[in-house]
């Protein structure tokens, strides 16, 4: 009988505790949970996810104790086990809207730069024909698809209700965390307060973010080789894993069914994700 019991009364008083330090905690860790919530509405508004930071994290954490149902009841995991695959689960269900939301992040801005080239030589040319730069600006967002299009026309907006024109591209550029948007924010704001040739300068501009984008390119062509034999590095022990499964009755039960086994798979998940960003931090070169 004390013996059944003692897995409850472990997760009892591991529950108490957790409590009592979340409540003692709880000031400080508002702060830095409103504070995150703020970052994950930016990073949502930048990837063009258009969901409340509240209902994100309500349907991971949903999504989390999903998975974590179906394991236990699966699985059948001792209770201790169990209850150590709760923070897990939550921990990797997070890790990869992250991973999500920071894909769809990148390649919005990939998109927006490689558009921006364009949308500068469009303002310029309309700057030349007698178009104010608020009507350049519409042109742009008449000619060029999302995100291009959404995001000048969120400048435009902006300039209706009274922002100036300056403060509305830095938000550009906040908005859109890249070096080219920040030079564009930049030569505005230069160019307000020195004067010169401001379709000269959008067409030296845009020839700058083409080299730039030319090194990007030269870049990821000789990086390529090196992430595919990172990605082979990733897959190896996922292969062995499964083939060990197929192939060795007894060691595949002992792996799948036992808490060595289990504990084993937790191991090979947490390195394997510390090779993953190990490896994504060799590859990164900053321009």
């Amino acid at each position: 009988m004390v013996t059944t019991l003692a897995p409850f009364a472990i997760f009892v008083g591991v529950a108490a505790t957790i409590i009592l330090a979340f409540f003692s905690l709880w000031s400080s860790v508002n702060e830095r949970a409103t504070a995150r919530v703020r970052g994950l509405g930016d990073q949502l508004d930048r990837a063009d996810i258009r969901m409340k930071p509240q209902d994100i994290v309500l349907t991971v954490a949903s999504i989390g104790a999903l998975i974590w149902i179906l394991l236990v009841f699966s699985l059948h995991p001792a209770p201790l086990l169990a209850i150590l695959l709760i923070p897990v689960i939550f921990g990797m269900a997070f890790l990869a809207f992250t991973f999500y939301v920071g894909l769809k992040m990148r390649r919005r801005l990939e998109a927006f730069v490689s558009q921006l080239e364009v949308a500068l030589r469009l303002m310029a040319g309309g700057i030349r024909v007698g178009l104010s730069m608020r009507q350049a600006l519409a042109a742009v967002v008449d000619e060029l698809p999302d995100p291009a299009s959404y995001e000048f026309r969120r400048v435009i907006g902006q300039t209706t209700i009274g922002v100036s024109m300056l403060d509305a591209m830095d938000d550009l550029a906040r908005r859109m965390p890249n070096n080219e948007t920040l030079m564009v924010a930049r030569v505005f704001r230069v160019q307000s307060q020195t004067g010169g040739d401001l379709a000269r300068i959008l067409d030296q501009l845009a020839e700058t973010i083409k080299g730039r984008r030319q090194v990007h390119r030269k870049i990821g062509t000789l990086t390529a080789e090196g992430k595919m034999s990172a990605m082979v590095l990733m897959l190896i022990p996922v292969g062995l894993g499964l083939f060990i499964v197929s192939t060795q009755a007894n060691m595949g039960h002992a792996l799948l069914y036992t808490p060595i086994g289990h504990i084993t798979l937790l191991v090979v998940a947490g390195l394997e994700t510390g090779a993953y960003f190990w490896l994504a931090s060799l590859l990164r070169i900053r321009v």
